[in-house]
């Protein structure tokens, strides 16, 4: 009896190592499908009314990472296609969501602040588990509405 035993444990180890943890698999899986995108500082989107530009000046850590990440953010209007002067005080949301696992952040809030004409910091940003994430940005400048959403895959 006790030799069943210890070959279980054994087999029962031996099982367990040499694998990649979930989370590693989930990043791994996200990256390689395309779902994500590429970072580079500088990454514009037009939003989805075409009403507003967004462009991601920067992410800090670059590319954005696992746990609480902050984003400068320049927020310019838009005519015709046509970038146009800095979105000045904008309200805006800011929403983490992971859509393959079906949940947001949890209670972080996105801590927000104009820092120049239309350059707003974004900090608290927080994509707490590897794999693909949505942060969507619902902006109001004076009477202009636009949302943008970025999509990363994260690593473990």
């Amino acid at each position: 009896m006790r030799l069943v035993l210890a070959l279980a444990i054994v087999a029962a180890t031996a099982c367990g190592s040499g694998t990649t943890p979930p989370d590693a698999d989930e990043a791994l899986a996200c990256m390689t499908s395309g779902r994500g995108d590429a970072y580079v500082a500088g990454l514009e989107r037009t939003g989805r009314s075409g009403l507003l530009d967004f462009k991601l000046l920067s992410a800090t850590p670059a590319p954005p990472g696992r746990f609480l990440n902050a984003w400068t953010l320049q927020i310019n209007t838009m005519s015709s296609g046509v970038v146009g002067a800095p979105a000045t005080g904008a309200a805006m949301t800011v929403t983490p969501y992971m859509p393959d696992h079906q949940h947001g952040a949890g209670a972080y809030i996105v801590q927000i602040k104009e820092t120049a004409d239309g350059k707003y910091e974004l900090s608290e940003i927080n994509l707490s588990m590897p794999g693909y994430w949505e942060v969507t940005i619902d902006a109001q400048a004076g009477a202009v509405h636009d949302t943008v959403v970025y999509r990363f895959c994260i690593q473990a």
